[in-house]
């Protein structure tokens, strides 16, 4: 079964997004995110598998972003993001899908696979959490993805978006994505012209992001939540060739959670693990939701 959701943010934000459960029972729940500038439809294979192992699952679009309210628009602010999870959460916990009586699953992919690990570590509902392909500290990983150069860049213009937003002004918008080698945009490297126009066939992506998102992808830090995840059980998954999120910093961060933990990696890059290698990625989460709870095949599920 699958529907429409939408829900309202302690401040008064529509978020919208849907809803994946098995037919005609309350289930242990998992509340999923997106990713930096991503959507809810990038991530909808995912919720598919887990609701068919038993599972209710909530996605939905992050504030300013796909099909959800927020302004200004496509501003990827961490903080509130984790504020808007919970309230997520909240509103989970009050549909007949998800069984109420017991702690629910978190699953984030890139940016929030960071958020996840954050909110598993201050929210006593969450019980497991799955990050994969985390970005997990934003002042390792910047300096590997936009060069000291482009981090520097990045904190001059930021000086004067902040100057202008605070004059009324609009804020400074730049690309996610270019086509073109050496040019500036939140994630480089360069992306092929397919992939820009896969993401777009989705409907509600749009390739741009505010300066302030790019400012907190540099300095956002969720290293130092990490290793209060546990005894949460703990999955990560990261691609050994990606150069978004950087292995090395995922590794070195990782080190530092708790048991129980368990790190899985596949071969290749970091936009390739929502297709390419979704048979290890999808098929580990779920696989680790399933062992952290106690699941069963009866029309109720039991508890986590």
């Amino acid at each position: 079964m699958k529907r429409d959701v939408e829900f309202t943010t302690e401040d008064g934000i529509v978020l919208r997004g849907v809803l994946h459960a098995p037919e005609q029972c309350s289930a242990p729940g998992i509340v999923m995110a997106h990713g930096f500038s991503g959507v809810k439809e990038q991530l909808d294979h995912y919720a598919a598998s887990f609701s068919a192992s038993g599972f209710s699952v909530l996605l939905y679009d992050h504030r300013s972003f796909g099909t959800s309210e927020g302004l200004p628009r496509y501003e990827v602010d961490p903080y509130q993001q984790i504020c808007d999870w919970q309230d997520a959460i909240t509103f989970s916990l009050t549909q007949p899908e998800f069984d109420d009586t017991v702690t629910v699953g978190v699953f984030g992919s890139s940016y929030a696979g960071g958020l996840a690990m954050v909110l598993a570590a201050c929210d006593a509902r969450v019980g497991t959490v799955v990050a994969q392909v985390p970005n997990v500290s934003g002042h390792r990983n910047a300096p590997l993805l936009l060069g000291e150069d482009g981090v520097a860049e990045v904190r001059r213009r930021s000086v004067k978006d902040r100057a202008v937003r605070l004059a009324g002004g609009d804020p400074e918008m730049v690309p996610v994505f270019t086509t073109e080698p050496g040019g500036f945009c939140a994630l480089p490297p360069a992306v092929d012209a397919a992939y820009l126009q896969e993401l777009e066939d989705l409907g509600t992506w749009r390739n741009t992001v505010t300066l302030r998102s790019l400012e907190h992808l540099v300095e956002f830090e969720p290293a130092g939540w990490v290793p209060f995840v546990a005894p949460k059980p703990l999955l990560m998954v990261v691609g050994e060739q990606d150069t978004c999120t950087f292995v090395k910093v995922q590794r070195e961060v990782f080190a530092t959670a708790g048991e129980p933990k368990k790190l899985v990696a596949h071969p290749g890059g970091h936009f390739d693990t929502y297709s390419t290698h979704f048979g290890v990625a999808g098929s580990a989460a779920r696989d680790w939701f399933v062992e952290h709870s106690r699941l069963t095949t009866a029309s109720t599920p039991n508890r986590f």
